[in-house]
């Protein structure tokens, strides 16, 4: 049996990712991810996970959910587990547990992660800020979005739940497809559109439109034929996504004016990777009638990290 510093734990909607954590760093080789709907309860997870690893002995455990973070009870958004410090401690043998938000932890880890993981998506020619604000943005299993504010001491985050905000449309043809999410929900959030099932229901709307009968595809499979252009309705589909996508973080961009560069992170916005590149990213993005100049000099990168979330919580812990 062994002692470590602590846990680190990224709980989202569909995946748990955890590693064992010394001297405020991640230890690389302990990292594994599992799949929720393996484990009946985090704790099982946990258990599972601490077993494997020999029984390593923590003094504590940084634990990020995707759920809004409110006291020591914790039920996520996106999957039926709830979340308890003190049956988590228990199993870790008496550890202070301390919860954050899932991307309060991702806006931590930005000082942290390696630079050659950040890749540029827009890169403005006009010079950044120093300690300017930044926004981390991802879209996965749901939406999110979070703010890290440079301070004089420590570094301050502030998170919100931003996927659960109204989509915002412009065209008529967009307010037909916010109908088709909007569907028995009596309103389409950010979120219904901006993840991978949103994704799946943009490409079934598209078929929809264009007569056709949408195909069972996953989430992946409607990203792969879109990148590899073999079919022109999941093409659409991630074109009307990156679209959106655009849209929602130049709002985000102004909302916190995060002049010091946008971050984008979720395993959805990672697969349309390429799109982002086109277009009607930029476009909608810049959008922003009088205040489109300042937009348009924020840099956005995309981090190519699953697990910078643990370093998040390894670096409050």
């Amino acid at each position: 049996m062994s002692t470590v510093q602590g846990l680190a734990a990224d709980i989202g909607g569909t995946n748990t990712r955890l590693a064992l954590v010394e001297n405020g760093q991640v230890c690389q080789d302990t990292i594994v991810r599992f799949r929720n709907a393996d484990f009946e309860t985090p704790e099982a997870a946990i258990d599972t996970y601490l077993s494997t690893a020999g029984h390593p002995v923590c003094g504590s455990a940084v634990i990020a959910i995707a759920a809004p973070i409110d006291g020591t009870a914790i039920r996520m958004t996106n999957h039926p587990w709830t979340f308890n410090a003190s049956c988590i401690g228990k199993i870790l043998g008496g550890a202070k547990v301390r919860f954050l938000n899932d991307f309060e932890a991702l806006a931590y880890s930005l000082d942290k992660v390696d630079p050659t993981r950040l890749k540029p998506v827009r890169t403005p020619d006009r010079q950044v800020r120093t300690n300017a604000t930044r926004l981390v943005v991802g879209a996965g299993t749901g939406f999110n979005a979070a703010a890290l504010y440079q301070t004089a001491g420590d570094n301050l985050v502030g998170t919100g739940e931003c996927g659960h905000a109204t989509l915002p449309v412009e065209t008529d043809r967009e307010l037909r497809l916010w109908t088709y999410l909007s569907r028995n929900r009596k309103r389409a959030s950010v979120e219904r559109a901006l993840s991978g099932n949103g994704l799946r229901e943009i490409y079934e709307w598209h078929c929809l439109e264009s007569g056709k009968l949408a195909k069972p595809h996953s989430p992946a499979e409607i990203a792969r034929l879109a990148k590899e252009a073999i079919d022109p309705d999941c093409s659409a589909a991630a074109r009307q996504w990156v679209t959106f996508l655009g849209r929602v973080i130049g709002d985000l961009a102004l909302i916190f004016l995060s002049l010091g560069g946008i971050v984008l992170t979720g395993g959805v916005t990672r697969s349309l990777a390429g799109f982002l590149a086109e277009p009607e990213f930029a476009a909608a993005l810049c959008a922003k009638g009088r205040q489109q100049e300042l937009v348009s000099g924020i840099p956005v990168h995309l981090l190519d990290d699953d697990f910078a979330a643990l370093t998040g919580c390894a670096a409050r812990m």
